[in-house]
């Protein structure tokens, strides 16, 4: 089999819908122009996200064999790269040979990458390597994988914004009667809102907790927005409410301030989802920085280089519960017996009611069947390879010329 042609579709963020105008704390919250954490500012974090949310790649192969995968959150970067280097490396290359054709990307790109735009491109044409490998095998990649570890797969509902308490409380309680039996909320504010931002921050915790009852595990999200000094002192106030973990508390290369902050959290300190390559995430392992691991497989190298990753982390003894719940991200979990959990986003039921013509989208609006939970668990994806059936409609839609 041979390649014959690679095209790149760069995606709109509007494809994410509420996702980006949501408040919450994140790593632009110390710039009062990119905050949105009051709720009044909700167009911040399209003035710095981009245009460009997601690159859709397809590969074409002289079987008649299409692959597809996404690379996430590199402006249209990842398009230029694959249209001015990649392509040029895999073209005439045989689909199958998915280590050397890494090997050679990843090196070919060392100069301008290692991480960011340039490993997200080699993500998101490696993960249309592997839909082609399941498609010609007619089998899921799962099942290239070593076939499922189990038969559904357990997910947390992760779409608890504090928009506002009363909300808040009825969405937690909402995700209870769904069957799910653990969420994570975003925290509100970092350093910037001084004390009263602290105290807003632990009443969002308090919310969910009161609301669903000890039973239930609930995690939160700093998105990089705090400092060391401000999260060891978070973490403290926070400890009262058995928290499964608390996520992403500093920028990702301060990874002496994730050790720190780690040894002195009374719960899990987990981070890895803007990390990239076997090789970053190796170092916050070995310098015992996270409790669990997040990586993107549309960012941290694809699912080779997630696989690798994986068997750094067992090695470890950590865990790792992937950021985003995509179908391949499903894939690798159903295959894993050191990936617990899927990240799931329900759309909050008093969004829907106050955008009745608007649907949650995130990066699946461009795929045909996105996952679906039901009581808490997904089932395994369906199809060969990825599951990455295109919704031409959509990616028409929000695609950017």
């Amino acid at each position: 089999m041979e390649i014959t042609d690679i095209s790149a579709t760069k995606v709109s963020t509007e494809s994410w819908g509420e996702f980006v105008e949501f408040p919450l704390v994140t790593v632009m919250s110390k710039y009062d122009e990119y905050t949105n954490a009051e709720g009044d500012n909700p167009q911040a974090r399209r003035k710095w996200m981009g245009p460009v949310g997601d690159v859709v790649i397809e590969i074409e192969t002289d079987a008649d064999i299409t692959g597809i995968g996404h690379g996430n959150w590199a402006t249209g970067a990842i398009a230029t790269i694959v249209d001015e280097t990649l392509s040029k490396l895999i073209v005439g290359e045989d689909p199958r040979e998915r280590e050397k054709l890494w090997d050679i990307m990843y090196r070919a790109t060392i100069p301008f990458g290692r991480k960011g735009a340039a490993i997200e491109a080699i993500s998101a044409v490696d993960l249309a390597l592997w839909d082609i490998a399941g498609k010609e095998a007619d089998k899921p990649v799962y099942e290239l994988l070593g076939g499922p570890v189990e038969n559904e797969i357990d997910c947390y509902a992760s779409n608890l914004h504090p928009v506002d308490f009363d909300k808040l409380e009825r969405e937690a309680l909402e995700y209870v009667n769904e069957g799910f039996d653990a969420m994570k909320l975003r925290f509100q504010y970092g350093p910037e809102a001084g004390r009263q931002g602290m105290k807003e921050n632990e009443k969002v915790v308090e919310t969910v907790r009161d609301a669903v009852g000890d039973d239930i595990k609930i995690a939160g999200d700093a998105y990089m927005g705090w400092t060391v000094r401000y999260a060891k002192k978070m973490t403290r106030r926070l400890e009262r409410y058995d928290m499964e973990w608390v996520e992403e508390p500093v920028i990702p290369d301060d990874i002496d301030g994730y050790a720190e902050i780690r040894e002195a959290a009374p719960m899990p300190i987990s981070g890895g989802e803007h990390e990239f390559t076997r090789w970053g995430h190796k170092e916050l392992l070995e310098r015992e920085a996270v409790d669990i691991l997040q990586p993107d497989v549309h960012r941290c190298g694809g699912l080779t280089e997630l696989l690798r990753i994986d068997s750094i982390a067992s090695s470890h003894g950590v865990p790792i519960i992937p950021h985003s719940g995509t179908n391949p991200h499903l894939h690798f979990i159903a295959a894993s017996t050191n990936s617990p959990m899927a990240e799931y986003f329900p759309v909050p039921r008093w969004y829907k009611e106050q955008q009745e013509d608007k649907e949650s989208t995130y990066s699946d609006a461009i795929y045909e069947h996105p996952p679906v939970a039901e009581n808490g668990v997904i089932q395994l994806p369906e199809g060969v390879g990825l599951s990455s059936a295109l919704n031409r409609n959509a990616l028409d839609t929000y695609a950017i010329e």
